[in-house]
């Protein structure tokens, strides 16, 4: 006789660093709610993943819920799944520290529920096919893959049910596939709608096992599903029926599956994650083309014939599409390296700080903000700064010293220049500042991104708007809506990386639109310099010379020259040797801070406007920031300054917005006989 197993699963999570509010909303809408329905039903089991991120939130501020989901583990009832304790992708981190993580989340869930953990929550289901290997070795046995994984590896949608046995090198583990149609209609369908699906998969001749596992946030949190789940009752309604179903219809935990239901067999799965990462990871261009193939496919009616052979991109090219992730992820894999080479001198803060570091949600970027959320970016620098600052405090390094090696991976070497208040990192690209970290308070100023086109950014300049179903909640993969008006004024790209001490040559009459528009410039920092480095009486001194190669026709040569010592200071100087070029034009340095609030910055003790600002001859700029109480100041030739916010349209799970990134400030100097110098002074209060 027949038999279908629902094993339903939640998967909740908020990123390291994201504000208490968002915290304490998602608490209050969705999961403890969520938890509340469920202990109303017993008959229904769930599995369970709760990010290490939120249980150390929920065990200082909620400790009571964690006390219900153990009564709920004691009787049966909830499945606890472990993962990688703060949420990494584990295929972008250390084998070390995937093994220390995912066993530090073991160890958690078995003191705090008194249950060994028997499967693993992979992060947005990024799969490579060691990972089978890394999962046993860990002593766990099964995961949770898309059956967009199965599709890829050449099954058929038939073949999408129980679990399947993968392995690397003899190290086996099972993969349950979760369905992608399950996933679109809980809970954006009517309750029996729901329920009609599942006994779409019930089968007389044989027992099988259907998954669903899915963000948790998507019963309450996203947009207008607290409303939908809770208020209107679908959770509720959901359960209801489930129970009274139960003898067609029995939800099951993962453990008791492989247990009661023999696996179909082995499958090799190829690197994947879900449909729409691999949507998410291609340039504007390729999703644009990809999209017309897919809609070509439909309009013939061979969509569904073909759609098996259709695939997106490879996840770990989102370091390729933004240099500015790239520059983050590999400045946190050298960080790790330091720590895992210094042994014994390598202390457990500097490894939580490290692992804090490591949390998904900054290094990519789709239907949430991800890489665009300068508070989540910030949190990644900040641990890392942290567990940097300890480990080397723990070798004795000097009080000022220099490290030389190929940062971000391009070919090209980058220089360090390291003292015990702050980190600059320097590409003989253009001579730009990759990276001018404070170590008190822990804060990257050039945590930056460049205005690049997107994909939805079409839709935005389309202003479309999504009909949402009567009766029925939109998921957010379908919300296309604009949070507010005008956003298609704020499309536009750069055409340059936005760092810091970036060299431009400007037009006699550039202005601050030009500036915001990215008009009547040229970057010099799209080329190499030629670099030089030296010491002296504790001073690193770098020098940088344009252009790289000299020409007989060039018409601008300078050296640009670094001075770096114990203070938290950077003296930078431009000695132009021959100026011809700017007979005509201007030069301009540009340097990009990445403040946190607009709102909480003061230039000379006043707010700077949204539209930004210029300061005509001037030699002085003091900038200061309230929200981290840290102060910038300038001192310099005398220059005319621009100074102008910069801001991205994003998508997030509510829809297009505009977010407010950095202030580009730039110094325009019209005098070359002498050298212009410029120095920058950190200081926090």
């Amino acid at each position: 006789m027949g038999k279908l197993y629902f094993l339903f699963g939640v998967h909740n999570h908020q990123p390291v660093g994201n504000f208490v509010h968002i915290f304490e909303q998602a608490f209050e809408k969705c999961y403890a709610p969520f938890i509340s329905i469920l202990r109303e039903f017993p008959r229904i089991k769930c599995n369970l993943h709760i990010s290490g991120c939120l249980y150390d939130w929920i065990l200082q501020n909620r400790r009571d819920f964690i006390k219900k989901v153990k009564e709920m583990v004691d009787k049966g009832q909830i499945e606890i799944i472990s993962g990688g304790y703060y949420e990494p992708i584990l295929p972008l981190i250390s084998n070390k520290d995937k093994f220390a993580q995912i066993k530090f989340m073991n160890s958690f869930i078995e003191k705090t529920f008194k249950k060994r953990p028997q499967g693993l929550w992979l992060t947005e289901r990024i799969w490579e096919p060691y990972l089978a290997r890394i999962i046993s070795e860990v002593n766990l046995k099964y995961t949770f893959l898309d059956d967009t994984h199965f599709r890829y590896a050449g099954l058929q949608k038939k073949e999408f049910f129980d679990y399947y046995v993968t392995e690397d090198c003899l190290k086996s583990i099972f993969i349950f596939p979760i369905s992608k149609t399950l996933r679109y209609k809980i809970p954006f369908s009517q309750p029996q709608e729901a329920i009609d699906i599942l006994k779409s998969f019930f089968s007389s001749e044989e027992e099988r096992v259907i998954t669903l596992f899915d963000d948790g946030e998507k019963f309450g949190l996203w947009p207008h599903t607290f409303e939908w789940v809770y208020n209107q009752g679908w959770l509720r309604s959901f359960f209801t029926l489930l129970d009274k179903n139960i003898d067609t219809i029995e939800t099951i935990t993962a453990s008791e599956a492989i247990k009661m239901v023999k696996s179909r067999g082995i499958v090799y799965l190829p690197t994947a994650s879900y449909e729409e990462m691999g949507e998410w990871v291609l340039e504007p261009e390729n999703f644009t083309n990809y999209q017309a193939l897919c809609e070509y496919l439909k309009q013939s009616e061979k969509f569904d014939k073909f759609k098996d052979f259709i695939r997106g991109g490879f996840f770990r090219n989102f370091y390729r599409k933004y240099p500015r992730l790239n520059y983050m992820h590999k400045r946190m894999l050298f960080v790790s390296e330091k720590i895992h080479n210094a042994g014994s001198l390598s202390d457990k803060e500097s490894k939580l700080n490290l692992w804090k570091a490591q949390c998904n949600c900054g290094y990519w970027h789709g239907i949430f903000g991800g890489f665009y959320l300068g508070h989540i970016r910030a949190a990644i620098y900040e641990h890392l700064i942290k567990a940097e600052k300890k480990v080397e405090e723990k070798l004795g390094k000097k009080e000022v010293y220099v490290e030389k090696f190929d940062i971000d991976l391009d070919g090209r070497e980058e220089t360090l220049l390291k003292n015990k208040s702050m980190v600059c990192v320097f590409a003989d690209k253009g001579g730009t500042l990759l990276e001018l970290s404070l170590r008190t308070p822990p804060f990257n100023l050039i945590n930056t991104v460049t205005r690049r086109q997107e994909s939805y950014h079409r839709k935005v300049k389309a202003n479309e708007e999504k009909a949402k179903g009567e009766g029925e909640v939109t998921t957010i993969h379908q919300i296309v809506r604009s949070k507010e008006k005008g956003l298609d004024e704020f499309l536009i790209y750069d055409k340059y990386e936005r760092l810091g001490l970036v060299d431009l040559i400007l037009k006699k009459d550039f202005t601050l639109e030009d500036f915001n528009k990215q008009e009547k410039l040229k970057p010099l920092s799209n080329q190499p310099y030629r670099s030089f480095l030296k010491e002296r009486n504790n001073e690193i001194i770098l020098e940088y010379f344009y252009p790289f190669k000299k020409e007989r026709e060039d018409e601008l040569e300078f050296c640009k020259r670094i001075i770096f010592g114990s203070l938290p200071q950077l003296k930078v100087s431009y000695c132009f040797k021959n100026n011809k070029l700017l007979k005509n034009y201007n030069f301009g340095v540009e340097i990009n801070l990445s403040l946190p609030s607009l709102e909480g910055i003061l230039i000379a003790g006043n707010p700077l406007p949204q539209e930004g600002k210029i300061v005509k001859k001037t030699s002085s700029l003091h900038i200061e920031d309230q929200c981290k109480g840290i102060e910038v100041t300038f001192k310099f030739n005398k220059a005319d300054v621009y100074l102008l916010p910069v801001y991205i349209v994003s998508s997030s799970e509510s829809g297009f917005e505009k977010s407010y990134q950095q202030i580009a400030v730039l110094f325009i100097t019209t005098q070359y006989k002498s050298p212009f110098t410029l120095s920058i002074n950190l200081s926090n209060h």
